[in-house]
């Protein structure tokens, strides 16, 4: 696989992560020509986020219209690593710039790997896999602590219908007393896995534990046949801990 299919790789594993949060009864998938969103149908809370924006190659007066109308939504924006210097300009006013050499504190940046890629791991002892809607509303439970806030973007039932089918396979750990205190999850697209949702409780870090159940996203993922594992690191701490267990920052 080579760099440009790597990136093509992030970036659909980016839009895959959007698109599951639609993929829930409450929720709802809007495609139009050229991007689509995800919203909540009614009054239970949910995320709002476009993605699959598609304008490269389009008219630069089309691009402007469509990027007017893209930011009236006023929801966040994925625009793919792999669109062109003229469509980021356009949208951010902005030229693209490649990204720094070192990483960032508070910058994301964007890593995978290969089968023969992965380093041998220990045995992630005290992983467990999420199966049950009631470990499911556990994991989510944890997620949304620490990632939202508190707020419900993953919803422990609505969404738990992605887990049951394997297209969001889940791992914890969870503490003597029973509680989910780490939790990761592999968003799975066919042949294209994403780590996601990596979290573990402020009083539980540095303790391995983000390490082994991020390992258990990956071997599951290689061991069911994906081609490539991609995620996305939101600051240089967690840049650091999948470098740890064998991603590669592209």
């Amino acid at each position: 696989m080579n760099r440009n299919e790597i990136i093509d790789a992030i970036d659909r594993g980016a839009n895959y992560y959007v698109e599951l949060f639609g993929r829930a009864e409450h929720m709802e998938i809007v495609h139009r020509e050229h991007y689509s969103f995800v919203r909540p149908k009614g009054d239970i809370f949910g995320i709002r986020f476009v993605y699959d924006v598609r304008l490269d190659g389009l008219p630069q007066e089309q691009q402007r219209e469509l990027i007017a109308e893209i930011k009236a939504l006023q929801m966040p924006v994925w625009l793919n690593l792999g669109c062109s210097d003229e469509v980021v300009l356009l949208y951010s006013g902005k030229e693209k710039k490649d990204p720094p050499v070192e990483p960032s504190p508070d910058g994301e940046s964007y890593m995978a790997m290969l089968p023969d890629e992965k380093p041998d791991y220990p045995p992630q002892t005290g992983v467990i896999e999420v199966l049950t809607q009631e470990e499911f509303s556990q994991w989510a439970g944890l997620v949304n602590a620490v990632l939202s806030g508190g707020k419900a973007d993953i919803h422990p039932i609505y969404h738990y219908p992605l887990c049951r089918e394997g297209l969001l396979r889940c791992y914890m750990v969870r503490n003597e007393a029973g509680r989910a205190i780490s939790a990761a999850a592999g968003a799975v697209d066919k042949g294209a896995v994403s780590l996601e949702f990596v979290a573990t409780l402020p009083e539980h870090r540095r303790q391995g534990l983000a390490q082994s159940v991020c390992r258990r996203v990956v071997d599951s993922a290689f061991d069911r046949g994906a081609a490539i594992v991609t995620v996305r690191a939101v600051d240089s701490k967690a840049e650091a801990l999948y470098h740890s267990i064998g991603f590669k920052r592209y």
